[in-house]
């Protein structure tokens, strides 16, 4: 598992594979075993400001799905069409190296989230996401979220601030590294290609994309 990943928090919705999740209604109640999902994805970084009721929105268009080992969720050069948050399990990020063979840059584990720059763009995805144990995740398709936007969702609205602040943030700490290669490049010269294979890392790692 990577390193920093957060402790698992479990689902106690029985849900079938690859179906909707079937959460309350807007005037409906809320039961403890929805509660449990909610709390779930307080812990995920990019949903942590929803409120409860925003979060069952998001919830509603989304699909939750179980991937055996092996199986690949994302292939590099496919257009990104789909986001998955990681309830259990572990995946590998996969990138093709310039001789062609796949390197694995990065592992991701439980309350990660995988290709969320799918969301805002469907460009090809930069690197491969593959399952290397069984794997649950809940899977957001770029159209489904596109509908939420169009409904005027703050969900929606809220979602797309945090990926905004998430990738300003991508960018300035790439500028700030390469500013420090910049100020004393003498001192970087056996240094800068990890330094480069690092950042590209960092990237695929958060992006998944």
């Amino acid at each position: 598992m990577a390193a920093d990943e957060k402790p698992r928090l479990p689902l106690h919705r029985p849900v079938g594979d690859g179906s909707s999740l079937d959460m309350p209604s807007a005037g409906g109640q809320r039961g403890r075993n929805d509660d449990g999902v909610v709390n779930f994805f307080r812990s995920v970084h990019l949903f942590n400001e929803l409120s409860a009721e925003q979060i069952i929105e998001v919830l509603r268009v989304a699909h939750i799905e179980t991937h055996p080992a092996g199986t690949v969720l994302a292939r590099e050069g496919d257009a990104a069409d789909a986001m998955y948050i990681i309830e259990r399990g572990e995946v590998a990020i996969t990138k093709a190296s310039l001789g062609g063979d796949d390197v694995r840059v990065a592992y991701l584990g439980d309350g990660s989230v995988v290709g969320e720059m799918a969301l805002i763009v469907g460009s090809p995805r930069t690197a491969s996401v593959e399952a290397v144990a069984e794997t649950r995740v809940y899977r957001l398709s770029g159209r489904d979220f596109d509908s939420l936007r169009r409904q005027r969702s703050v969900a929606a609205y809220k979602i797309l601030t945090k990926l905004l602040v998430t990738l300003g943030d991508r960018r300035q700490r790439v500028l700030n590294r390469l500013d420090e290669i910049h100020e004393n490049p003498a001192d970087y010269v056996d240094e800068f290609r990890r330094l480069a294979v690092e950042m590209a890392e960092q990237i695929a790692e958060n992006e998944g994309n």
